[in-house]
């Protein structure tokens, strides 16, 4: 072996003792103070040492309701070309009723509520409905205990960003 290739050895060595940066596999075993293990000889990691990405934090929208009040409302018909005549003894009494005619108004209450419409929105993600709680729609739910998690660690072991959970 060389001189150049045993330096290039032991700068590997050096390297991946360092382990600048790394993936790992946790299991979340407390969501509140949050606690992710990596190995079971291990104590878990806390939150202190976790960066956590957008994709593992709460994301919600509230469950919208809404009404429509129509005010104003007036309704009626207008009868055109009505004629009554009656016939006595062989002879035609005058035309009666002679022109249009409009009826009485009908829905003449100022407003109308509608009930409200939106308040079955349901919004999908692969297929199946995401949650609703409290009058939210759960677009991405907070970690939970026994979420698989994927980290990525940096700073020689130091410090973990929390990449996303695993399915």
């Amino acid at each position: 072996m060389t001189l150049t290739e045993k330096l290039y050895q032991m700068m590997q060595e050096n390297t991946e003792a360092g382990q600048p940066a790394d993936l790992k596999i946790g299991t979340v075993v407390s969501a509140e103070p949050l606690e992710i293990s990596i190995n079971p000889q291990m104590a878990p990691l806390q939150r202190g040492v976790l960066y956590l990405t957008a994709a593992v934090i709460e994301k919600k929208i509230p469950v919208l309701s809404h009404r429509h009040t129509t005010s104003g409302l007036a309704h009626s018909h207008t009868t055109d070309g009505l004629s009554h005549t009656h016939t006595a003894n062989g002879s035609a009494t005058t035309t009666a009723l002679d022109g249009g005619y409009a009826s009485s108004e009908a829905l003449s209450q100022d407003s109308f509520s509608s009930s409200e419409a939106l308040n079955s929105v349901v919004c999908y993600e692969n297929g199946q409905p995401l949650p609703v709680e409290n009058g939210y729609i759960i677009l991405n739910r907070g970690l939970a205990v026994g979420d698989k998690v994927l980290l990525l660690r940096a700073q020689k072991g130091q410090k973990f960003a929390v990449l996303s959970r695993l399915f």
